[in-house]
């Protein structure tokens, strides 16, 4: 009798066994599918503290780098060049329908181009003058004469005058004026003179080049 009964006893233990390893039926509640099981948590360890002595092995950390030297922005009311005498009151010029840059009304002055930035400010600011009119030389007859060194004083409306020397002074035939040279961003307070040179054209009335005046700001 005892045997049969530890017999029986084997026999349910096995069955029970058996049915509890089994896995779940595909979509039965609680079942993750292997591919979407979730990972294991995972306990972030904060870095130690690093000794007096390997921080002081530590190179040092450069500075950030300081922005160059410029000015608030405000509007241009007048521009000198001393050394070749230029003085003008500034008009302002936009662009043409076409997209070309407009100029000023007059040969007498010389004109600030209000689409661009004001001059002092990081970036490029750009006055244009005519060389010459029908009437004799235009305001910007001598920029051609400039040489690098030499400076460039911007009056602005606050009061302050913006102060930038000569770095170059360069040709170009129209077909390859340096747009870019001359209206891109630049990391620095620059100011771009700008006005006709070269050879004058009978025909179309117009000059083959332009002449311009690349300038930096200084303190």
């Amino acid at each position: 009798m005892f045997v049969v009964l530890a017999l029986i006893a084997v026999l349910l233990i096995g069955r029970f066994l058996t049915a509890s390893t089994a896995p779940p039926a595909a979509g039965e509640r609680g079942t993750i599918p292997v591919a979407m099981a979730a990972p294991a948590p995972t306990i972030a360890v904060a870095p130690a503290a690093p000794t007096p002595q390997a921080a002081a092995n530590q190179p040092a950390q450069p500075a950030a780098a300081a922005q160059p030297f410029h000015l608030k922005a405000s509007a241009p009311v007048s521009v000198r060049v001393p050394s070749v005498g230029i003085q003008s009151n500034l008009l302002t010029v936009g662009l043409n329908k076409d997209g070309t840059v407009e100029v000023p009304t007059t040969a007498a002055q010389a004109a600030w181009y209000r689409l661009g930035l004001t001059p002092g400010a990081l970036g490029p600011a750009v006055i244009l003058g005519h060389v010459d009119s029908a009437q004799g030389p235009g305001v910007f007859f001598k920029l051609g004469a400039l040489r690098p060194g030499q400076g460039i004083f911007v009056t602005r409306a606050d009061k302050s005058v913006a102060r930038f020397r000569i770095d170059a002074v360069n040709s170009y035939p129209k077909d390859q004026f340096p747009t870019q040279d001359v209206y891109g961003p630049i990391n620095y307070a620059g100011l771009r003179l700008i006005t006709c040179g070269g050879q004058y054209d009978k025909k179309t009335g117009h000059y083959e080049s332009n002449t311009v005046v690349f300038a930096s700001l200084v303190p």
